[in-house]
């Protein structure tokens, strides 16, 4: 398949494409696109500032991208060090970014990442197929000299093999069709590409080196991580403030007081209860909040494996135990919307009610009656972060189960060891925050999280242990899929399978918020070659475009 260098013809060319392949249209068109070599080197880039942002956490273990456990926080700063290889626009499309086109063959099982010319990363060392391959190759777990813990399971599934086509080219073979595979590339903002010097080293996970708009300065962990403009960037004008700082401050409140205080120009925030605050400042601060549609869902996962909830009964019991509209009036002052689905509004398969137990406590004391004549007393271990409102809500949980009867045990850790004990399966229930859709397939953003490896046991990421045949076979006939109207339907199951057998709760959809000074520009650049705008989402925003006057 020829890459055109025109994005007319371009257009054209997935016309074709669309039309020899029908079911196509809407999932793959989106997956290349093409673009202009990067720029040479420019006297100036207009902007300027120095920014200090408030981040919710610190990301204790490190930038080591493949073997990273990346929250939120972390993902902001790959944003300003690393690029991906491709992102989600507006319209959840993954276009690509640092690379130059992304095309699929015509049944998924190989894609062609071609990259641009004369981009390199911050050490100066270019952004050519070697170092991409080597990249992909240590991300699916084939790298002896770098660990991926978490990716290998997730890419390294269907991954079989990369090659070098040429210096700009790199072909990826895959075990089995996988239409979804542009959003592997991506990671939900984790897949940065580094420098090969930065792979399997001693420090790779302080000696960030990518080919972002920003280099490394300085980390102090649990203090700031300090990056400065890379005046060699290569999309033209960008990026615009000389230097950021970002400062970890894990308490919601004193985010939002340090930004009162001046101690910090801008943060981003999930809290309703904080957003309602800043709403209540009026113009002291400017406010950028993620529309419905790919919105982040705060859900319980329920640990299916061990009891009480290897139970089906004590599952159900607990779903009608939790009064989640009062739980999110208490957490968020009813700001944000309750959810009855894994997925949003514009996500395929997304229901506006799956099916979820609605709250009813003389049904739930019944229940819970009934599985403990069964099996003896449910005692429920709670697992979330330390800080004040994770601390509420767990409260607010174990006082609402209580009442039905079970007793409950909150176990609070900081957020640096909340994946490691949730990896480990220590919990009853782990309050969690998660996004199922950020493109037009939902492919990687559920699979992994509900799903099984070829083994037949529960991902890694699979928190709750969900051992589902029937969920299962709804995600194998998921990712082969390409037809629209197929992945509406098969996702739908999915949704309303999960809801069946409480594999989790949902509770709200996250209307993640970016707070900044008057003083501060916040914009979201075009992405290159007529990709569209990016996508805000998941609390993530390109940090390129800031400037503070």
């Amino acid at each position: 398949m020829v890459v055109e260098s025109h994005p007319h013809a371009s257009r054209r060319r997935f016309a074709r494409l669309a039309a020899a392949i029908a079911t196509l249209a809407i999932i793959s068109a989106t997956f290349a696109t093409t673009g202009a070599a990067a720029p040479e080197r420019r006297a100036s880039q207009a902007g300027g500032g120095e920014i200090t942002f408030g981040l919710e956490a610190e990301t204790s273990l490190g930038f080591c991208l493949p073997s990273a456990q990346l929250a939120i926080s972390g993902i902001q700063v790959v944003a300003a060090i690393y690029d991906t290889l491709v992102v989600p626009n507006s319209k959840g499309e993954m276009v690509p970014y640092l690379a130059k086109s992304v095309e699929p063959n015509a049944d998924f099982t190989e894609w062609t990442i071609t990259l641009r010319e004369g981009v390199t990363f911050h050490d100066g060392t270019p952004v050519d197929a070697e170092a991409i391959k080597l990249n992909l190759d240590s991300y699916a777990g084939k790298n002896p000299d770098q660990s991926a813990p978490l990716f290998s399971a997730l890419i390294g599934a269907y991954f079989s093999s990369t090659e070098v086509v040429d210096p700009l080219t790199v072909k990826v073979v895959l075990s089995r069709s996988v239409h979804d595979y542009p959003s592997a590339l991506y990671a939900t903002g984790r897949l940065g590409m580094m420098a090969p010097a930065q792979i399997g080293a001693e420090d790779c996970s302080t000696n960030m080196i990518g080919s972002g708009p920003f280099k490394l300065v300085e980390w102090l962990q649990n203090e700031r991580l300090v990056v400065e403009k890379n005046p060699d960037y290569w999309q033209p004008g960008y990026p615009k403030a000389d230097q950021i700082t970002f400062i970890p401050q894990p308490d919601a409140p004193q985010r939002i007081t340090a930004l009162e205080g001046g101690e910090l120009d801008m943060l981003h925030t999930s809290s309703g209860i904080q957003i309602a605050r800043l709403r209540g400042l009026g113009n002291q601060f400017k406010l950028l909040t993620q529309k419905p549609g790919f919105r982040e869902i705060r859900y319980y996962f329920v640990n299916a494996s061990k009891p009480p909830f290897d139970n089906p009964e004590a599952r159900e019991a607990l779903a009608l135990a939790l009064n989640r509209e009062e739980i999110n009036e208490i957490q968020n002052q009813g700001v944000f919307e309750v959810a009855n689905s894994i997925m949003d509004r514009k996500v395929p398969g997304y229901e506006k009610n799956a099916g979820y137990p609605k709250f009813n406590l003389k049904k739930a004391k019944a229940a819970v009656a009934a599985v403990e004549a069964e099996s003896g007393p449910i005692t429920v271990t709670l697992l979330t972060t330390n800080d004040t409102e994770n601390a509420r809500e767990a409260q607010t949980i174990a006082q609402q189960i209580e009442k039905a009867g079970m007793t409950a045990d909150i176990q609070q850790v900081d957020q640096a060891a909340l994946i490691g004990q949730a990896l480990g399966g220590n919990f009853g229930i782990f309050l969690w925050r998660n996004l199922h859709g950020g493109s037009q397939h939902p492919d990687f953003d559920t699979y992994s999280w509900f799903g099984l490896t070829e083994a037949g046991t529960p991902y890694l990421t699979n928190f709750g242990r969900i051992t589902d045949t029937d969920l299962q076979a709804l995600f194998d006939e998921g990712r082969g899929a390409s037809d629209i109207n197929e992945i509406e339907r098969i996702y739908k199951g999915v949704n309303e399978r999960i809801a069946e057998i409480v594999g989790l709760i949902p509770v709200w959809y996250v209307d993640w918020t970016i707070a900044s000074t008057p003083d501060v520009k916040v914009t979201l650049p075009k992405l290159p070659d007529g990709g569209g705008k990016p996508l805000f989402v998941y609390g993530r925003i390109p940090v390129l475009g800031l400037t503070k006057k």
